[in-house]
């Protein structure tokens, strides 16, 4: 489960910079084919396409289909983040072109000016997330957290209710844990202090597998000290899919 976890944030690292670079060369390409004349001046609109065919193909991407993995030397399972590529790194280089468009036409505009800034603080701010922390999901026999290598939180089983995790919804980007005692969640980051949202759109995991074993879970506290076991994992994908058991707890 380390081992995926480093992979998958050297992979969010590289990607985040591949997209500020390709951002500020998109506005250097921008502002050239603005200067020569000619079909050449086409140009100016690559990246902007770009970017609005790659909104429409985010929000367009369906959500992850996996099931849960399991790690037992962390006694754990665990979804990994969705393989394909996130929209944080492409928000980035868009911010990083409009930038570098920005001060190009800035001229006497005051309002320009301010802007400029305002757009550098916007994807300092996304490259630092995407840097920092992969998208991830972990069961274990304390609770459920979100995020990897630093979880944004830990919610203990205790700190739930009955009834299944709500949405993921339309957008399919979060499902909202039934809490009943939030003052056992351990939050870090600037996260929401009312509720506890698992963001599923960017994991691996089906959103409706996962809420499925999160509610397993909560009704049967008495399987809980063996999740990250072959044979509970063997069970728990009984209990939720039919799937043949392969071993008993």
């Amino acid at each position: 489960m380390l081992e995926i976890i480093e992979t998958a944030r050297r992979r969010q690292r590289i990607t985040v910079l591949v997209g500020l670079v390709v951002g500020l060369c998109g506005g250097l390409l921008s502002l050239w084919a603005e200067s020569v004349h000619g079909a050449v001046g086409l140009l100016t609109l690559l990246p902007p396409v770009a970017f609005l065919g790659l909104s429409i193909r985010e929000l367009a991407r369906r959500p992850g289909t996996a099931e849960l993995q399991v790690d037992e030397s962390a006694r754990a399972v665990f979804s990994p983040p969705h393989p394909t590529l996130s929209y944080l790194p492409i928000l980035c280089g868009w911010f990083a072109f409009i930038g570098v468009n920005s001060a190009s036409r800035a001229g006497d505009d005051p309002l320009r000016w301010l802007l400029i800034p305002v757009f550098a603080v916007v994807c300092v701010a996304l490259a630092a997330v995407y840097w920092r922390r992969v998208p991830f999901v972990t069961l274990t026999a304390e609770g459920v957290s979100s995020g990897a290598p630093n979880p944004v939180a830990v919610v203990p089983w205790a700190a739930l209710g009955a009834g299944a995790p709500v949405g993921p919804g339309a957008a399919g980007r979060y499902l909202r844990l039934p809490v009943a005692h939030p003052e056992l969640i351990r939050r870090t980051g600037w996260g929401s202090r009312r509720g506890a949202f698992v963001p599923v759109r960017e994991l691996a995991v089906s959103p409706g597998f996962l809420s499925a074993a999160i509610q397993y879970y909560v009704a049967h506290p008495e399987h809980r000290p063996v999740i990250g076991t072959a044979a509970e994992h063997a069970r728990l994908r009984h209990a939720l899919t039919g799937a043949p058991l392969t071993g008993q707890v």
